[in-house]
């Protein structure tokens, strides 16, 4: 039997009689469906749990998406009573992505109508490194984690409610029942926390399991059943935690400004090919593997995203290994093309509907549609539309592994000094040698760590796990007036009488109390400006300098005068 799929109550077969009348109108509609000969839909019966023989028939794909209404429709029910008795209240479902982001879809949930109904995108997006028992996956043989939930998981949810706070409220990146590990490296901590962040999670509860005073598991922890070897066992594996959590605050603006990038390809979804084939997520992981690498924010379109959202938000939807959706999906894509989108199809989508029967092409009307038969060839299609659009990313990176495939996923986003920001992960097995460089820049490309503080190489290699976070520009992009202004300097510190503020002119200067009140703010007119103190109490603040170039925030100590 499925997971997740037991039996149900007479209530809800009454309420699954109700929605086939609804949906088939004639009982001879669905008697030809499903190969049965029911008088009328108060004689229908099914055998629930349904047996996965039955996958891919009518029966098959009625129950699975009544499943998923009743669910939706339960939820609809909670919130509206929670709205009730708090009209402000944020509501959300802890949902596992797995649910979506694997094959699976007989256990009702139905993440893209669960997630439009939230104000806050709840989950528990799961990663592995190291898992105690078998089988063996399809990932451990390229990659050193397993990422397809995180990565997958959080650029569909991103792409149904772009805008929503995202909130993992069971965060099983560093142990899961199945992966947990004694010698967990603090490397893999922060790379499956850094990926996260920057693919979507906004907030995060990482739960512990404590040991006793005297070090042992408390009562059913145990090795045999429970979480022995979960994390906070491992103060190395603590420690790395607080540091990367400290490491993107630090950062939170360009963090986000890597999350809320515009996702300008957008892989076709539909729910009615989930339904019915047994392995279309793993299609659809696919293609979305093999445009993962090259530093283009990837997202997904469906039927409601289409007609709910600016279509503008993308360049082009790309249709893989997709061959059943409903007439409603199939009018969603045509209206697109007709509104003037742009459509890469291969040969084996949509050809039928939901109960197999045969469907009419999409025509390319006021848009393009382009017929591409292999991932390669879809790759280099759409790359080439976002080439045209000049929407590729201003920066190269080539990589050089011991491995067949690439491992090593980037991403980059302006800051406020409209220089690139770049995030590299290498989720690969192996180390990976990488070359990044500006595009059309004249001079040698910089890169210089943004948690360091320091200029780093631009060919680095990077160790499994590592996380590489940099500026990158161009040598030559700045004069030497500017080079040496560039640096913001307070003098001196402690200060008792004058504060001496040196900055580029034109910057904005802000002094603040520890609590945010605002003690002084002005814009600079010279390079060095010269503050008494006599009127500020004596006390610790916080100096805000802000211009083209850079931000920082500084603290001060106000001495007695």
């Amino acid at each position: 039997m499925p997971w997740a799929s037991g039996g149900v109550s007479n209530y809800t077969i009454e309420k699954f009689k109700t929605w086939l009348a609804n949906k088939h109108t004639s009982i001879s509609r669905l008697n030809s469906l499903w190969g049965t000969n029911f008088s009328n839909f108060n004689n229908v019966t099914i055998t629930i749990p349904i047996h996965t023989n039955n996958h891919g028939n009518a029966m098959w794909y009625d129950w699975t998406l009544f499943n998923m209404y009743r669910v939706t429709e339960w939820y609809k029910f909670l919130k509206s009573e929670i709205k009730k008795y708090d009209t402000e209240a944020k509501v959300h479902l802890k949902i596992m992505p797995h649910l979506w982001s694997d094959n699976e879809r007989i256990h009702g949930i139905d993440l893209e109508a669960l997630t439009e109904l939230s104000e806050i995108t709840g989950n528990d997006a799961k990663a592995a490194n190291n898992y105690m028992w078998g089988p063996e996956e399809e990932w451990e043989a390229n990659y050193s984690f397993k990422w397809r939930e995180l990565c997958m998981g959080y650029d569909f949810m991103k792409s149904v409610k772009p805008n929503n706070i995202n909130f993992n409220s069971e965060t099983h990146f560093l142990s899961t029942t199945k992966s947990r590990d004694l010698y967990l490296d603090p490397a893999y901590v922060r790379a499956t926390y850094w990926l996260a962040h920057t693919y979507g999670m906004t907030a995060n509860q990482t739960w512990y399991w404590a040991r006793r005073e005297d070090g042992s598991p408390r009562n059913g922890l145990s090795v045999g059943n429970g979480y022995a070897g979960s994390n906070n066992h491992q103060p190395r594996v603590t420690n790395e935690l607080e540091s990367t959590i400290q490491d993107l605050n630090s950062f939170s603006d360009e963090i986000m400004a890597l999350q809320r990038q515009r996702k300008p390809i957008r892989i076709f979804y539909s729910k009615t090919s989930a339904i019915n084939k047994e392995t279309h997520m793993d299609d659809l992981f696919e293609l979305y593997e093999a445009l993962h690498f090259d530093g283009i924010s990837l997202g997904f379109a469906s039927k409601n995203i289409i007609e709910k959202q600016d279509n503008s938000l993308w360049d082009v939807i790309v249709v893989y290994k997709t061959e059943f959706v409903t007439q409603d999906e199939f009018t969603s894509l045509q209206t697109y093309l007709d509104n003037g989108g742009t459509v890469i199809i291969d040969a084996q989508s949509f050809k039928k509907n939901e109960y197999g029967e045969s469907l009419s092409s999409l025509n390319a009307s006021n848009g393009r549609l382009l017929s591409n038969a292999t991932i390669s060839s879809i790759k280099s299609s759409a790359f080439s539309i976002l080439d045209s659009k000049n929407n590729l990313p201003e920066i190269t990176i080539s990589e050089t592994n011991g491995a067949n495939s690439k491992g090593c996923v980037w991403k980059i986003a302006k800051n406020k000094a409209g220089n690139n920001v770049l995030s590299i992960v290498n989720l690969g097995k192996t180390d990976a040698t990488l070359a990044i460089n500006l595009k059309g820049v004249s001079g040698t490309t910089i890169t210089k760590d943004l948690i360091k503080g320091i200029e780093v190489s631009n060919t680095p290699t990077l160790k499994p796990y590592e996380v590489y976070f940099v500026e990158v520009t161009d040598a030559n992009s700045l004069s030497v007036d500017e080079i040496e202004t560039e640096a913001f300097k307070i003098y001196p510190n402690p200060a008792s009488s004058v504060l001496n503020i040196q900055a580029k002119i034109g910057s904005d200067i802000i002094i603040y109390s520890v609590s945010g009140a605002v003690i002084k703010a002005f814009k600079t007119d010279r390079k060095t400006i010269s503050i008494a103190t006599e009127n500020i109490a004596s006390g610790i603040y916080l100096v805000k300098i802000s211009n083209d170039q850079k931000t920082e925030t500084k603290k001060i100590i106000i001495n007695d005068k």
